[in-house]
């Protein structure tokens, strides 16, 4: 490995996570879930989930937050990692990205029937007109986990999404990279508490759980000992 190669990868935050950071994620996890088990998270959650029920909206407001949301839709998500992972020069990221929303989607859709928090009883009701056959993808695909809300499958994989993509483009734009990874999820988890998809908990829980998937996949990967970058070239 050259010397360039080893300064960049000591200097990108993003490959050079370790097993504590993973570690302080995981508590994190654990400590939203004991809250949003016990109820104690409705404390918060109520109150937010009725600020946007009550919310003055319009129909640019409903179209603008109905486009954002959708691009973290998983199968644009999951379309974004095929796509870099057809291009010679970031297809380990793409792949990254692709084990990501698998194992994300995969372990939230079990770890939400296991917790067993409904979803927020009111529904959003879009002012302005739709197309027909357009419909808000659900935050599991499975009907037996698709009336439960924490953690936020949708804001796990925009997490991941955004932490792999920092990550391979940081060297070059870091801070682009860094915004990104807070933007991005930020933006979305937003977009999911107007369309009253989610609680707040399910958001931040989602947040932490991309970011332990993440982390660990960079990590089972050994980015760092591979002998390239970690960043385009």
């Amino acid at each position: 490995m050259s010397q360039k190669s080893n300064t960049d990868i000591k200097h990108n935050p993003f490959w050079n996570v370790e097993y504590s950071h993973v570690l302080i994620f995981f508590s994190c996890f654990l400590t939203i879930t004991l809250l949003a088990v016990t109820g104690l998270a409705k404390n918060i959650d109520v109150p937010i989930s009725n600020y946007f029920e009550g919310i003055n909206r319009n129909g640019q407001s409903d179209l603008l937050v109905i486009a954002i949301t959708t691009v973290s839709d998983t199968i644009n998500l999951i379309i974004a990692g095929f796509i870099l992972t057809i291009i010679k020069k970031t297809r380990r990221f793409g792949m990254m990205i692709l084990i990501s929303l698998v194992a994300s989607t995969i372990l939230v859709t079990y770890v939400k029937p296991f917790i067993a928090i409904n979803q927020p009883p009111s529904t959003f009701k879009p002012i302005v007109s739709l197309p027909e056959k357009f419909s808000l993808e659900k935050d599991s695909f499975m009907p037996f986990a698709q009336n439960y809300s924490y953690p936020s499958n949708h804001l796990a994989s925009a997490t991941a999404f955004s932490f792999i993509v920092g990550g391979m483009i940081y060297n070059r734009l870091p801070y682009f990279a860094k915004s990104f990874m807070i933007f991005f999820p930020t933006t979305i988890g937003i977009t999911k508490l107007y369309l009253l998809q989610q609680y707040f908990s399910d958001v931040i829980g989602g947040c932490i759980l991309g970011l332990i998937i993440s982390s660990l996949i960079v990590k089972l990967l050994k980015i760092e000992s591979k002998g390239q970058n970690g960043d385009l070239e």
